[in-house]
C-alpha cells in the first residue's frame, strides 16, 4: 500500500523511518544507513515528511523539499509524550505519526541556508565571548592568588593584565603572557564578526527597520532575522512574545489564576539579548529624564513609572516584553518604529 507519511527519526549515521499510510496506520519500518536515506527520499513519490526540529533537520528538510516532499518539524518537547513505553528508535518515529495527527500542534518552519548561516555566526560570536570571558576569569584569578586585584569591567583588561603581569614569580609569566595575548585575539575576532553583522544589517529591509527601536542594536537585530523561521506564523505580538519565554508562568485552577516569573522557553539567547538592550533602553531613559525630562518619549515614561512601582529588573522584563511586541508590529508591518 502506498504511504502517504514518512516519519523520520534523524541521526548522524542510522536513520529510523516508520511509514503510514492514509489512515494512519504503520505499514513498513526501515532502518537507513545515510547514503541509504538519501536514496531512499530521493526516490520516494512526493509524500509529508514528518521529522524533530532537531541538530541537522533544517538540512534534511531543505533535501526532501529538493525532491518535492512536502515537510513538517516538530517539536520534540511536545513529541515525547507521544512515545510509548520503552524508548527506542523505532518508537521515536512512531511517536512522530501519533503527534502529526494533533491539529494544534504546528509545526515550526524550514530555515533557509540563508539564516542558517546568520546563526551560525551568531553563535560563532557568542563561543568566543564565553572562551574569552573563560581567560579573563582564570587571569584575574592568578593575579589575585598573589594580592593583585584588578578592577572590574573588561574594558581595557588585556592592558591591566600586562602591566601587572610582571609582578608574578618568573616561572609563570610566560604562561600567562600567552593567555593574555589569546584574550586580545579573541577581542579581535569578536571585533571581526561585529563589523560583519553590520554589513549584513545594512543590507537587510527588516533589520534596518528594527534598528529604530529604542534598546535594538545590531546584534539583537540580525539574531531576530537569523533565529526567527517567520514572523508572520505569529497572529498576534503575544504570541511572539510568549514564544521568545518573556510573558508571565501561569498556574491556574479552577477560579483561581496565578501569574508567576516569566516562562522563560524558547530561544534563550534571543530573550537575553531583548533583556539586555532593555537594561540599555532604561540607562538612556534615566540619562534623558535628567538632563532634558520634556523630551522623554512615552515608551520612556512608562518604564520609568513602572520602576516606581516595581523592582528594577521586573521594569526591565516588562520593558523587554514590551520592546518584543514592537518587534512583531514593526517587522510584520514593514515599517519603522514610531
Amino acid at each position: 500500500m502506498h504511504a502517504t507519511t514518512i516519519a523520520v527519526d534523524l541521526a548522524k549515521s542510522v536513520f529510523q523511518v516508520s511509514l503510514a499510510n492514509q489512515a494512519n496506520r504503520v505499514i513498513d519500518r526501515k532502518r537507513l544507513t545515510r547514503s541509504q536515506f538519501e536514496r531512499f527520499i530521493s526516490q520516494h513519490p512526493a509524500t509529508t515528511v514528518v521529522m524533530e526540529a532537531c541538530a541537522t533537520a533544517n538540512y534534511w528538510s531543505q533535501y526532501a523539499e529538493t525532491h518535492g516532499h512536502t515537510t513538517k518539524l516538530l517539536h520534540a518537547f511536545y513529541v515525547r509524550p507521544y512515545v510509548r513505553r520503552n524508548k527506542t528508535d523505532s518508537a521515536d518515529a512512531d511517536a512522530l505519526l501519533r503527534a502529526n495527527r494533533d491539529p494544534e500542534l504546528l509545526p515550526i518552519p524550514t530555515k533557509q541556508p540563508e539564516q542558517q548561516a546568520l546563526q551560525s555566526l551568531h553563535r560563532c560570536r557568542q563561543q568566543l565571548i564565553e572562551t574569552r570571558t573563560a581567560r579573563v576569569n582564570f587571569a584575574r584569578g592568578v593575579l589575585a592568588e598573589f594580592g593583585i586585584a584588578l578592577p572590574r569591567g573588561i574594558s581595557g583588561i588585556g592592558n591591566k593584565l600586562s602591566a601587572r603581569v610582571e609582578e608574578l614569580p618568573e616561572v609563570v609569566i610566560p604562561t600567562l603572557k600567552d593567555i593574555i595575548a589569546e584574550i586580545s585575539e579573541l577581542k579581535a575576532r569578536i571585533r571581526r564578526i561585529d563589523k560583519q553583522l553590520e554589513t549584513i544589517a545594512k543590507q537587510s529591509g527588516v533589520t534596518m527597520h528594527l534598528l529604530t527601536i529604542p534598546g535594538i542594536g545590531v546584534t539583537t537585530a540580525t539574531a531576530m532575522v537569523g533565529c526567527v523561521p517567520d514572523i508572520h506564523l505569529f497572529k498576534k505580538a503575544r504570541q511572539f512574545s510568549a514564544w521568545l519565554g518573556i510573558t508571565p508562568r501561569e498556574h491556574s485552577s479552577g477560579s483561581k489564576r496565578k501569574l508567576g516569573a516569566i516562562s522563560k522557553q524558547g530561544n534563550n539567547y534571543l530573550r537575553t539579548l531583548l533583556i539586555h538592550g532593555a537594561r540599555s533602553a532604561m540607562l538612556q531613559a534615566h540619562r534623558l529624564a535628567a538632563k532634558d525630562p520634556e523630551s522623554l518619549s512615552e515608551l520612556q515614561l512608562w518604564v520609568l513609572a513602572l520602576e516606581t512601582r516595581r523592582p528594577r529588573n521586573v521594569a526591565t522584563v516588562a520593558l523587554a516584553n514590551k520592546m518584543a511586541r514592537i518587534i512583531w508590529v514593526t517587522w510584520t508591518q514593514g515599517r519603522d518604529y514610531q
